[in-house]
């Protein structure tokens, strides 16, 4: 039935329609055809054994009597009294055919077409002659047991046919009535009832582009007050923003409008204009999506406005993140350098406890200056003042070499050989501090979770109009589930106690961001317990890379 799904109401109701009177003609002709004219033919049988009967019992005394001349009088009278009656013969048991109502010679096939058994008295059956179909019927005439004769009557089979064909006139008449009627019948009712479908399928289009001022105008504008005098002072349907009162016996009220509702209830029930309107149901659709885009629309302005104090928030929130971290950045480094300078033995040789502690003070540090830094990424990207200024320049010296020196001594102390296959020939178009950022959030990260004394292979493959960048450990690894919540904001993968106490969920983050930028995109590949291989793919030129940004991006930049 999907192609009665696909036609539109109008046409459902009209094929419905003529399917309904298709069904009533099926059943009338079948009944007529299986019920009617059997029934038909059995009067007719009747009709015919009545009159052989009759014969037979006159016929009795002019047979006995050899009076042949009242015989064929007494025939001819039953066939002029009778107007169907093809044919009636008397014939006996000797001499074949005695009298018989033909004006022509008598055709001896008729003797044989119905044959009576002699242990029968009567017999029809439906037989072809040279008259036509005829209910030949075949009576016996007995003197006292002995049968000296049998009567034949021929009922014309025309009778029944005229019956059947006044009928059939008469039902297809009918038919055509009924047709006709409902055809205009439907035109009327499928426009009555599909006038606030059809209002409610074109409301859905204003939806589309949230114009919730577009049902104003569905179903019937019910003005009461304007041709009828009403003492009701506080009426929910003349109110915006409340259901009609002829949807309050089919829709409970709401909490805060049960006291109203139920005190007015009573009143609505003896209103004319309730009474017109509780039983329409599609009228009542009409309305209650009427009152259900005003309640989108309250809560739609709703959520502007807490959209909008969110978004207020948010920029405070990033402001003062970015304050905060800014003015712990320079303290942090200071410290760090300090640090370091002893580690160097600049200001002279520390005890092995000094060294241990100082090593520790720095390591601290570092991570704290890692936050921060990430949090100064994060108010810039969030707040859509990360500066992108894309050049020209070689991947391999600019980028990735500057890169590792940043983090020579997390590589130094996680003990892990660094692989550098990046191919010298490659030039794309970054930004280069950006592109450093993504490279020392991925090493940093494979430093930090990879395993100690392994490996980090970098690679950068030209693929024509872009190019491939991985970042491959043979650390921990990340089951398949979850590689999808690794780019996610503060996310944080713990598959170790060491891994627990690192990293602010903002490195991939922040990384996904940055390429994004660039027109690129990120994903991870790997095996759980054995590697993992951070994939990047970026286009050679930024020409266009801009109609690739997201739109969350564009908002912040705007």
């Amino acid at each position: 039935m999907h192609w009665f799904k696909r036609l539109k109401v109008k046409q459902q109701i009209a094929v419905s329609t003529v399917l309904v009177v298709l069904f009533i003609a099926t059943v009338s002709w079948l009944s007529i055809q299986y019920v009617v004219l059997p029934n038909l033919s059995n009067e007719i049988t009747k009709r015919g054994g009545i009159v052989a009967k009759s014969i037979a019992r006159r016929a009795q005394q002019y047979l006995t009597a050899d009076d042949r001349s009242n015989l064929l009088d007494m025939i001819f009278t039953e066939k002029w009294t009778q107007p169907y009656l093809a044919y009636v013969f008397i014939s006996n048991e000797v001499d074949g055919v005695i009298a018989h109502t033909l004006l022509q010679p008598f055709p001896q096939s008729l003797l044989g077409v119905n044959l009576l058994p002699a242990d029968q008295i009567q017999q029809t059956r439906l037989v072809k002659t040279c008259f036509g179909d005829v209910y030949d019927t075949a009576m016996a005439i007995h003197e006292e047991s002995h049968r000296i004769g049998t009567v034949r009557v021929g009922l014309s089979k025309v009778l029944v046919d005229e019956t059947m064909g006044r009928l059939l006139h008469i039902l297809l008449a009918l038919l055509a009535l009924i047709i006709s009627i409902g055809v205009v019948l439907t035109n009327w009712f499928s426009r009555q009832i599909t006038r606030p479908i059809l209002q409610l399928s074109d409301l859905t289009r204003d939806l589309i582009s949230c114009n919730f001022q577009a049902c104003a105008h569905l179903g019937k504008r019910v003005e009461c007050w304007l041709t009828k005098d009403c003492n009701q002072t506080i009426c929910p349907a003349h109110e915006r923003g409340r259901p009609p009162c002829w949807l309050l016996d089919t829709r409970p009220p709401d909490r805060a409008e049960a006291g109203l509702f139920s005190r007015k209830l009573e009143e609505c029930s003896r209103c004319q204009v309730y009474k017109e309107n509780v039983g329409d149901e599609i009228e009542q659709l009409a309305a209650a999506f009427c009152h259900m885009i005003h309640r989108l629309d309250l809560y739609q302005e709703e959520l502007k406005l807490t959209n909008e104090e969110l978004r207020k928030l948010n920029r405070n929130y990033m402001k003062m993140l970015r304050f905060v971290s800014h003015e712990l950045k320079t303290p942090i480094a200071n410290s760090s350098m300090s640090a370091q300078a002893l580690l160097q033995s600049i200001f002279g040789e520390l005890t092995p406890p000094q060294e241990r502690m100082v090593k520790l003070i720095y390591s601290n540090l570092s991570s704290s200056m890692e936050m921060v830094r990430n949090y100064l990424d994060l108010s810039r990207i969030e707040t859509g003042e990360l500066l992108f200024q894309p050049r020209r320049l070689h991947l391999a010296s600019e980028v990735v070499a500057p890169a590792l020196n940043h983090l020579i001594t997390l590589i130094d102390s996680s003990r892990i050989r660094v692989e550098d296959q990046t191919d010298e020939g490659v030039i794309l178009e970054v930004d280069k501090e950006l592109l450093q950022v993504v490279y020392g959030n991925l090493i940093g990260n494979a430093c930090k979770y990879g395993r100690e004394g392994g490996v980090i292979r970098l690679q950068a493959k030209d693929q024509g109009v872009s190019c491939r960048l991985e970042v491959w450990n043979d650390g921990p690894g990340v089951a398949r589930e979850k590689m999808g919540q690794l780019f996610q904001k503060f996310s944080r993968i713990q598959q170790s106690q060491k891994e627990a106490a690192k990293g602010t969920g903002l490195g991939l983050f922040i990384s996904r961001k940055i390429v994004e930028l660039h027109g690129g995109k990120i994903w991870a590949e790997g095996v759980e317990g054995e590697w993992i291989n951070f994939v990047i793919e970026l286009p050679k030129s930024q020409e266009g890379s801009r109609e690739n940004e997201s739109e969350e991006d564009l908002d912040h930049r705007r």
